[in-house]
């Protein structure tokens, strides 16, 4: 069943693509914060420059829009990007697909045109199901076939998931979704095979356990929490803790191996600010940040506004499987715990806690991975109980329904992008147009 499921999660994530943008309900995928996420890859492979200055004066007349979080550098000139490579890095192998077919056609080769932009949009659809694929297959080593399929629709249409592989596919969260399945993944092997003796296999997924993290903090700074979740797989007290801790340090060889090649992954990065500023570590949004003092929790959380659990009802059941599922099956849940508490405090603490126009808040698509664990816990668990499982399933069929029919209006311009009062949430209850 989760095979099929998979199957028509990718199928159906193709069709939404193609319907957005036959449709015009969208600008080409290349706009907003995927504009300054992809830049760099016209700027590399077009104008070898990592300057970003050839493709400002190319399609820009030698400024960036102040929208695009492009801006020079005080004391430089030169130009910074506060969103780093992280995404164009995972969009390479379809730019450069693009970039073959728009020479065999003819079109402009200047990085913007038809194959271009949607060789980034596709991108996102693509490392959206990868990173189902991956969920699946972690989940699946836990729970049952129909669970892990449950699941698996759940999340993609139950949140905000389906509509950043398709409408919004070339921002960063679709590939923060995938890389955050594939660490809980590499870690839950990671552990599993110190009571094995496959030794290349261990060494190669602790390679690869550096690599993902090396990308995760370069996709998003602000994701480097979740990290943290490698430190507590399968802690539930101090005692484990103590125990984890005794584990790590008896194989600290894996864990430098993990550490150089994660700062391997991040040197272009630190290369290109120390290019550009004269320092390694900087940020380019200026006086804009973090309000620590005055955190919008209401507003991320259960707003009509932005809230996570308001936007996306379904995840109600992810905390429930938590308090009521079998525990042993989640090995990542004081690690989520902790990175979901610091996450949701970061978001909120933004000066945009909004995070401009979006369907939902676009700042939780990175963590869906963590909530699917909770999610399939309490299928288990109403499984069997079967008073449990017909309000359990009726509860996840309507909610999901629910998200599809708002990001709908979002997608036709019914819904606000952001700001959404409860007198404009009521007036357009369900109305699709």
């Amino acid at each position: 069943m989760t095979r099929r499921v998979l199957l028509a999660a990718a199928l159906l994530a193709a069709a939404g693509y193609v319907f957005v943008y036959a449709t015009a309900r969208a600008d080409p995928p290349i706009r907003s914060d995927g504009f300054s996420y992809y830049v760099y890859l016209p700027s590399w492979f077009l104008y070898h420059d990592a300057s970003l200055g050839a493709v400002a004066r190319d399609c820009c007349g030698g400024e960036y829009d102040p929208f695009t979080a492009i801006v020079r550098w005080p004391g430089t000139g030169r130009w910074v990007n506060a969103h780093p490579i992280g995404v164009a890095i995972l969009q390479a192998p379809f730019f450069l697909v693009g970039h073959g077919l728009t020479k065999w056609t003819n079109l402009s080769p200047d990085g913007f045109t038809f194959y271009y932009q949607h060789a980034a949009g596709l991108a996102g659809a693509f490392w959206t199901v990868a990173g189902l694929v991956v969920l699946a297959d972690v989940l699946r080593r836990r729970f049952s076939d129909w669970v892990t399929a449950a699941t698996i629709v759940a999340v993609l249409f139950g949140t905000n998931l389906y509509h950043y592989a398709t409408y919004d596919s070339s921002y960063s969260h679709a590939y923060s979704f995938f890389l955050l399945a594939a660490f809980l993944s590499l870690t839950d092997r990671w552990f599993r095979n110190l009571h094995s003796k496959t030794g290349s296999s261990q060494v190669a997924t602790t390679v690869l356990l550096g690599g993902v993290a090396g990308l995760i903090v370069l996709t998003r700074h602000t994701n480097a929490i979740f990290l943290i979740l490698f430190a507590l797989y399968g802690v539930t007290s101090a005692e484990t803790l103590r125990a984890n801790i005794v584990r790590l340090t008896a194989h600290w060889r894996d864990l430098a191996i993990m550490a150089i090649v994660g700062a391997a992954v991040l040197l272009p990065q630190l290369a290109i600010h120390r290019e550009a500023t004269g320092r390694l570590f900087v940020s380019s949004y200026g006086t804009l940040g973090f309000t620590f003092a005055s955190p919008h929790l209401w507003g991320v959380l259960f707003s009509v506004q932005k809230g996570l659990f308001f936007w996306s009802p379904v995840l109600l059941g992810a905390v429930a499987g938590v308090i009521l599922g079998d525990k042993a099956k989640l090995p990542f849940l004081s690690g989520t715990v902790i990175v979901f508490a610091i996450d949701a405090y970061l978001i909120a603490s933004w000066w945009d806690w909004q995070f401009g126009g979006s369907y939902g808040h676009r700042g939780f698509v990175d963590v869906l991975p963590l909530f699917a664990f909770g999610l399939a816990a309490l299928f288990e668990w109403s499984a069997a109980r079967s008073v449990w499982r017909i309000a359990v399933t009726a509860l996840t069929i309507a909610v999901t329904a629910l998200s599809v029919v708002q990001m709908l209006q979002y997608w036709n311009g019914v819904l606000p992008i952001s700001d959404t009062t409860w007198q404009q949430y009521r007036a357009v209850f369900l109305q699709l147009r």
